[in-house]
């Protein structure tokens, strides 16, 4: 195994905010090219082009967004349904505007499916490697003030 290859994962879940909304935090997991490959491959299905009389791959959306959302949001807290008005076109009319919305599979692919902010975000994370790396960062440096503070022996 190569050395980049030991350190290498493949996946790697952080908790980042929501931009738009204080208070909404999305559990995001960094997806590699290896991983999003799988994705997509799980996605297509071949076709028969008439016209070209030739096989064609085609990725079906529908299948990519729920895998893609199966594997990059994990979960979150504290998104309410007021909320869903500065993320999407809504009716909320009768609504406890400040009831959670729990996070389950289905509410993350329609927030990925209606909301394009939504989607722009988590395709921005996922691209930001430094978000994934701010984790490793803030422990070594706990760790080089932990051991600053120690007293020296003399």
């Amino acid at each position: 195994m190569s050395k980049i290859g030991k350190f290498a994962v493949s996946e790697k879940i952080v908790e980042v905010e929501y931009p738009d909304i204080d208070g909404f935090f999305i559990e995001v997991c960094y997806l590699s090219r290896e991983e999003l490959q799988k994705i997509r491959k799980r996605s297509s299905k071949i076709s028969w082009n008439k016209i070209t009389r030739q096989r064609e791959e085609e990725i079906d959306d529908d299948k990519f967004l729920k895998h893609y959302a199966e594997k990059a949001v994990r979960g979150w807290r504290g998104l309410q349904i007021k909320h869903l008005a500065e993320m999407l076109p809504v009716d909320l009319e009768g609504a406890n505007l400040d009831e959670d919305v729990p996070y389950t599979m289905d509410d993350a692919l329609d927030l990925l499916r209606y909301s394009p902010d939504f989607d722009r975000f988590l395709g921005d994370v996922m691209n930001d490697l430094t978000i994934f790396a701010q984790e490793e960062r803030e422990s070594e440096e706990k760790n080089l003030k932990s051991t600053s503070n120690k007293p020296s022996v003399q």
